[in-house]
């Protein structure tokens, strides 16, 4: 029997064929009005639903009846695109949702790591905190213990100088008491040797005796004549002597504080650190000076202690202020409230003695002289009044004396310094002619002293043909020049700093000094300042410091400090250090770029150590670190300036 064919419709198609179909028709009918668009689409979904149907029945028919593949049919006519693009549809699908797995594991991923980094993160800060705040308490505890240390020690000197105070005014009164004492015994004891020899004499019998008694008495009234009329000329003018010196010291005295009225007036509105120099210099010298006037006066401690520490503080806060500007600094606002309140303080004392000297009388002085009273103890206990207040100790002068700025007269100088004779000022001011050879200084004058711990110096000052002048401090013990100050205007860059070096290389040869290297240099574009070392077998000795400062408009050293130098110079031992340089330099930060290395002994709170020096840059800023030569240990970081 023939097999029947089956005849297959011929609008059967693929899938896709059908949804391309329906696509064209929905954008034909996109730009038509809406009543055709809906008929158009009405029809497509008819005409979608008549196919579907027809394919459902071609389906049901052939492949169970006929025995036809259906794959292979759909296939033949339609290149199985559709199934091919289901796959691969499916397949995109698939990688897709994989993606967005990953995707969502990776991002839960860095937000747990995240969390665990922040929880990190806060407690490492909240160590860190309680770190600080340990040390802070701790900081905050020492700072308290200390405090009331200072504040013990400071009620105990107080009480040691009370005391001091009266013992010495006890002793002096025991003293004129046993005089008192003395002098009246003296005088009973002559009473009574007269009342006996008048008796011996009222006993004697006979003419000759009486003649002999008459010769006897005539012969002691005469020389006793004689005697009190020699003494008292002598005591006379012994007395207007006396009293010609004290109103002399008086008037000195008077002038004396006039002018530190007018220095401190004039620094107190100066804004030139050169002037600022000039004045301080001239007011230290004006405050010892006043110091020794009135320590010449007849005046007992007691009466002129308040006015001895004005001065003293005077002479202090010029120390320091002059060493604040000979090191290159400015003065601060605090720095002139001070000066602001000594001059104050300076011009009471001022009023009150100018008006003591114009109503001054021989009369007066010599009743304070003899009985402590009268116009002159009630001015001088004005004075005690007007110095009280100031000298009351403020939290600027606990911070002089910590800083240890002040320098006072009568501290202890070094025993090891001591020893053998002391120059005369004379020889002093002969010496500054061949320190200062160059410099076409007319005159020197020595003009006072200065004592610290470490020495003692004359201080010499002169003038050149301009009017500047020079002051400077001369060892007494041996007559070095410790440090001067020339105040010489400097505001133009004439010399390079290469040439500037030179200059002071050439004074500190002058000087005699050898061996020595510069290791700092800083400046303010007219002047340049220089702190040499001593340098030998290839280390610097750091504490054998001196400093000299250049005026690069005249080409001149117009600075110069060797205080450390002397103090501290001396034969050392061969340094040895226990670590190489290449392991110092291994425990640097690794931020650090280092640039020259050398070995160094440096002062430290512990007393000199060797150390390798680094000079290293890091963001744009050149530091100076010292790494201990024994141990490795960091001793102090120095920053020195950004890099030009």
């Amino acid at each position: 029997m023939k097999k029947k064919e089956t005849k297959i419709a011929t609008n059967v198609s693929s899938g896709a064929e059908k949804v391309e179909t329906v696509e064209k028709e929905i954008k034909k009918t996109q730009n038509e009005k809406p009543t055709v668009r809906k008929e158009v689409n009405k029809k497509v979904e008819t005409k979608a639903k008549g196919d579907a149907a027809l394919g459902d029945s071609v389906k049901e028919k052939t492949p169970a009846k006929e025995g036809i593949d259906a794959k292979k049919l759909n296939a033949q006519t339609s290149g199985g695109k559709a199934e091919k693009e289901s796959a691969a549809a499916k397949a995109r699908v698939e990688l897709a949702l994989k993606k967005k797995e990953e995707k969502e594991k990776r991002k839960e991923e860095r937000a747990k790591k995240r969390a665990e980094k922040q929880a990190q993160r806060k407690k490492k800060i909240a160590a860190k905190k309680a770190e600080i705040e340990k040390r802070l308490a701790q900081k905050k505890a020492d700072a308290e213990k200390h405090a009331a240390e200072r504040k013990r020690l400071a009620e105990k000197r107080a009480a040691e100088k009370e005391a001091a105070i009266r013992e010495r005014a006890h002793a002096k009164a025991n003293k004129k008491q046993a005089n008192s004492k003395k002098k009246a015994e003296k005088s009973r004891k002559k009473a009574n040797r007269k009342e006996n020899g008048e008796k011996r004499e009222s006993r004697t019998k006979g003419y000759g005796g009486w003649i002999a008694a008459v010769v006897a008495l005539g012969v002691t009234t005469l020389a006793l004549a004689t005697t009190v009329t020699v003494g008292g000329i002598e005591m006379m003018n012994t007395r207007d002597t006396l009293m010609a010196a004290n109103q002399g010291t008086m008037y000195e005295l008077n002038g004396i504080i006039g002018h530190m009225d007018d220095d401190l007036d004039r620094v107190r509105i100066s804004a030139s650190s050169a002037q600022q120099s000039r004045i301080l210099t001239d007011l230290l010298v004006q405050a010892r000076l006043a110091e020794a006037d009135l320590e010449k006066l007849p005046i007992t401690v007691e009466a002129d202690q308040n006015v001895t520490v004005y001065l003293n503080r005077t002479a202090a806060t010029c120390e320091r202020l002059l060493s604040k500007l000979r090191n290159g600094g400015t003065l601060s606002n605090e720095d002139m409230q001070t000066l602001e309140s000594l001059y104050k303080t300076n011009h009471s004392i001022r009023e009150q003695l100018e008006e003591m000297s114009s109503q001054m009388t021989d009369k007066d002085l010599m009743s304070y002289m003899k009985k402590g009273e009268g116009m002159i103890a009630d001015a001088l206990q004005r004075l005690e009044q007007a110095t009280l207040e100031e000298n009351r100790l403020t939290a600027d002068h606990e911070k002089e004396k910590r800083e240890g700025a002040g320098m006072g007269r009568n501290m202890p100088v070094d025993p090891s310094k001591a020893e053998g004779e002391r120059i005369e000022s004379s020889r002093a001011e002969e010496l500054c002619k061949t320190y200062f050879s160059d410099y076409a200084i007319e005159e020197y004058q020595c003009v006072g002293e200065t004592a610290t711990r470490s020495f003692t110096a004359y201080n010499v000052q002169g003038y050149d043909k301009n009017g500047t002048m020079l002051f400077a401090e001369i060892n007494q013990q041996d007559g070095a020049l410790l440090r001067f100050d020339y105040y010489e205007e400097c505001t133009a860059e004439n010399f390079n700093l290469d040439n500037a070096e030179r200059i002071a290389e050439e004074f500190l040869t002058h000087l005699g000094y050898q061996d020595m290297t510069v290791a700092r240099l800083s400046g303010d574009g007219s002047t340049a300042d220089f702190t040499f070392v001593y340098e030998e077998d290839g280390v610097l000795y750091y504490p054998d410091e001196i400093r000299i400062k250049v005026c690069r408009t005249r080409g001149v050293v117009t600075g110069f400090d060797a205080t450390k130098y002397l103090k501290n110079h001396r034969g050392r031992d061969e340094v040895n250090a226990k670590i190489t340089l290449e392991t110092a330099q291994g425990k640097l930060s690794e931020k650090l770029t280092v640039e020259t290395s050398r070995l160094a002994v440096v002062n430290t709170a512990r007393g000199e150590r060797a150390a390798y020096e680094f000079l290293c840059s890091y963001d744009n800023a050149r530091y100076f670190v010292y790494l201990d030569a024994m141990t490795g240990t960091e001793i102090a970081i120095i920053n020195v300036g950004k890099i030009e």
